[in-house]
Formats: C-alpha cells, structure tokens, sequence
C-alpha cells in the first residue's frame, strides 16, 4: 500500500488532522503507527462511537495501524461517571461497554482479536513510571491552560470544579505516553488535550514520540438545533479550527448526538422498531440542507464522508419510484428541490442503518450481553 493509499484512508470523514505533514512523515519513516482513542465508562454506546469510531478504526487498521482502546475507568471515576462507584466503572467497562465496542466492530468486520483493549487499571498496576509521566506533564500545563481543557470532561470554564478535575488533562496525555502513542484519535471534543499532548511532550524527559492527532467527523443528534436554525453540524467553515494552538473549538452542543439526550440518539443494540421511531420522529424539515441531521448522517456514515458512495431510496412508483444516489450532492440537491421529500430520506436511512447494526444486535442477542445490557439500563435509571 502506498503513502498515499494509508494516508487516505487514516485521514477520511475526519474533521482535522495535527498534522498532514506529521503523519506523511510517521507513515515513512517505517515505524510502526500505534493507535489509541479512548472512552469514559458512562452511557449507553450510540452512534458516535459505535459506528464513527469503529469504523475509523477499520480504516486504520486497513492501513496497517495498531490501534488500541482505551477504557478509561480512572477517568470515568474523575468525571463522576456512573455516581464514581469503582465497581459499577469497572464492572461497566468489563461487561457492557468493551461489548458494545465488539459488537460495533463487527459491523466492520473486524474481529475483536485485531484490536487491544486496555483499561486504565491494567495499563498504571503494570506501568509504575506512569506517574512519573503525570507529574512530569503536569509541569509542563499552566493552571489557566488546564482550566481552559477541562471541556474535554463537559465541563465549562468558569464552572465551580473538584481538585480531581485538574488532574484529568494531564492524565489524559501521560496514557498517550505511556502507551508510546503516535497516532492519537477522538472527536473535535478532545482536541484540546492533543494540542497539550503535542506542545507537553517534547519538552519532559526521555525519549517520547510527539502524536499525530486524528479528529473524527461528530455526527449530529436527531433532535436538530435549538431553536431549528443556530449552531453548525460538521464546522466545515470553522477556518480557526485549523489553527493548532487555538483554544477555542465552536463546537454547539446542541447539534451533539448525546447519550445523555436519548431521542437524540440511536443506540449499537437498538431494535430494527426503536431506529425507525426515532429516525421518524427526527428534524428534518423539507428542503432544509443546513443543520439537518438526515443529511449530515448520509454523508457522514452512509457516504462515509466522500462525495462519492452508494444511497438507496425504496419508494412506490406513485411518489416517483426507486432511487439510488452515487453522490452525496445529488441527494442534497434533491433534498433542497423537494424531489427527495423527508419521509422517504427517513424511511431509507432507518432501513441503511437496521441493515448496518445487524452484527451489533446479534451480538446483543446472547443471554450473557442481554443480561449485561439491562443490568446497564438500571445503573443508568434508564426503562
């Protein structure tokens, strides 16, 4: 494969990459790429990370990547996950959420034997010298710096914050080396712990690779805008975006899919009948382009973020028959026009996404993961 065929395919239906040149530079140099992105122990699995995620990940290891993830039950404790009960986090991480990661990743066909999955646990009982990695970041983030980070948490500057919270950024870029990681990867959400990452890293002791970050597409929530015309889905636009040492990130959080707001979001194990209501009950109104999350997820999952792909709309002949879409444009296009009406968009992306979650739900059909599931339910106070 060559530099350009890897870079491809590591940099598509993403937001950013930290940087180009850095990543041409690591893929040939010949060094093996390690990989890690990391999840809090928390809600249910949606989307976002279930397919956004893992699909980067199938990306990734296509090219040849070593990809890791990262259950971060430490953090999840810090951020008061699951009321900061140890044992519900670790049982959580062990038994629902590395499962439902499993499960997302055979919708890619990748078996969970391709991927390594570390707890925070196993990774500072077998690395003494992480916290050596700590304190040593630690030295290198000034207190207004690490204020300013603690949105990688949902948390906003200027909020009434625990001491805990200050230890999150610089624990968060310790993993990165600790696990010798060169090629970090989340959402636009964790961007301001990489940027620390790759200014901190260069100046503590030892020899440490500086990390490529990688900062996927976000996919938008079903229930629109607040207000139906404010905030900005994928922030396409957003030119200062790209500065690296910007700490401002305008990303409104109302466009979020969230597994705190549940009708804005389709779970990894949701029934063919659940992903059909939601989708149904989803904004989406007719010949509106902008901020409409339909739109957003063809591209970003069905066209997986190139412009070229494969949509099919099932329809009866009387409302102008079956149609099948090889560029994204052309369904926006249709959309805008009104020659794609919303019902039939919804009807044949509930259908897309029932068909690509089926390995997910079969894995959720086995009585130890059901089990696990609805034990899950319950720590969540979720019906």
């Amino acid at each position: 494969m060559t530099t350009e065929e890897k870079m491809k395919l590591i940099t598509r239906n993403c937001q950013e990459v930290l940087t180009e040149e850095d990543l041409k530079a690591l893929i040939e140099s010949g060094k093996p790429i390690n990989h890690y992105i990391g999840f809090e122990i928390s809600g249910l699995v949606h989307l976002g990370t279930g397919l956004m995620s893992m699909g980067k990940i199938a990306d990734f290891i296509k090219a040849g990547v070593k990809c890791k993830i990262f259950l971060a039950d430490f953090h999840s404790f810090l951020n008061n996950k699951l009321g900061g009960k140890w044992e519900d986090i670790r049982w959580a991480s062990e038994n629902y959420f590395k499962q439902a990661l499993i499960a997302s990743l055979k919708c890619f066909g990748v078996d969970e034997s391709e991927v390594e999955f570390v707890s925070g646990k196993d990774l500072y009982e077998k690395n003494p010298i992480h916290w050596q990695n700590f304190m040593e970041i630690g030295k290198q983030v000034t207190l207004s710096r690490n204020l300013r980070s603690i949105s990688i948490m949902g948390k906003k500057l200027g909020t009434d914050v625990s001491m805990s919270t200050l230890f999150y950024p610089p624990l968060q870029v310790a993993d990165i080396v600790t696990m010798d990681i060169n090629l970090a990867h989340a959402g636009m959400d964790q961007r301001k712990a990489h940027v620390i990452a790759r200014d901190a890293i260069k100046k503590i002791s030892g020899e440490h690779q500086t990390p490529v970050a990688i900062h996927q597409n976000l996919i938008a929530g079903l229930t629109g805008p607040e207000g139906g015309n404010n905030g900005s889905l994928l922030l396409e636009n957003g030119d200062k975006l790209l500065q690296e040492n910007s700490e401002e990130i305008t990303i409104e959080e109302s466009l979020k899919m969230s597994k705190s707001k549940p009708n804005s979001a389709i779970f990894v194990h949701d029934t063919p009948d659940e992903i059909r209501n939601k989708i149904k009950k989803a904004y989406g109104p007719p010949k509106v382009v902008e901020f409409n999350p339909l739109l957003n997820w063809v591209k970003t999952l069905v066209f997986w973020g190139e412009e070229e792909g494969e949509f099919r709309i099932e329809r009866p002949e009387k409302f102008g028959g079956n149609l099948t879409y090889t560029k994204y444009a052309d369904v926006e296009a249709d959309y805008e026009s009104e020659k794609l009406f919303p019902l039939d968009l919804k009807n044949a992306l509930a259908e897309w996404i029932i068909n690509k979650l089926e390995p997910a739900r079969e894995h959720f059909e086995r009585q130890e993961h059901k089990e696990a599931l609805a034990r899950m339910k319950e720590l969540l106070n979720i019906s």
